[in-house]
Formats: structure tokens, sequence, C-alpha cells
């Protein structure tokens, strides 16, 4: 499934979500920005390191639906180094049974760690 990362109304990226830690409701992926990404790194200076949430980044599935996420979204930017691969968005907090649902296959590698 897709995922469309916003700034207010701006789309900036296209993700796949592909990691997750399941129990801390994280979920996270290689980001594929818009032309609208360049704008948003100038202004928030987002580089290497992931630091605070962005006010206003959300992220929202293939129906348009903001992702509920109590620790917000952050965006570690490594593409000069690392190329297309190197650029990360990182979502916190998103609740059960939501996370379950948008992303099964996390939570059963999760589970299959322990069997």
């Amino acid at each position: 499934m897709s995922f469309t990362v916003k700034l207010g109304a701006e789309i900036i990226g296209i993700t796949e979500l592909e990691g997750g830690d399941a129990p801390m409701g994280v979920a996270f992926g290689r980001l594929t920005p818009t032309p609208m990404y360049s704008q948003v790194k100038a202004q928030h200076a987002i580089h290497e390191e992931i630091g605070g949430a962005i006010p206003g980044l959300t992220v929202e599935d293939s129906t348009g639906t903001k992702l509920e996420c109590s620790g917000g979204v952050q965006i570690a930017d490594y593409s000069e180094k690392l190329g297309e691969d190197g650029l990360q968005v990182f979502v916190y907090g998103i609740p059960y049974p939501r996370y379950e649902e948008l992303f099964p296959h996390h939570v059963e590698a999760y589970r299959k760690q322990f069997s």
C-alpha cells in the first residue's frame, strides 16, 4: 500500500512504509520525493539526523485518511551520501488496532520472532 506524505496541503512524497516496529506502533520507509520536497527541505533544515517532528507533516493512506500518530512524523535525509535509498520517513505511535490493519506484515514478522 502506498502512503502520501504531506506538509499542509502539499504532497512532498510517497512511501510504502515497508519497515516497522509493531510493539511501538512505528512505521518507516523510503520516501520518494515530489518536486515540492526540495522547498520543504530548505525551509525546515531537514538533514541527516532524525530531529523533531515538522509541524503540519502528515501521512495519509490510499483512501486519503490521515494516519493518527501520537509521536509525529519525521524525515531523515541521507540522500546526498546514499542516493535515493537515503531518504526515509518515520511515523511514530500509530495506535492499535489501526496499526495491525495497515501493517499486518509488520505484526506477523514481530510475532514470528517468538515462535
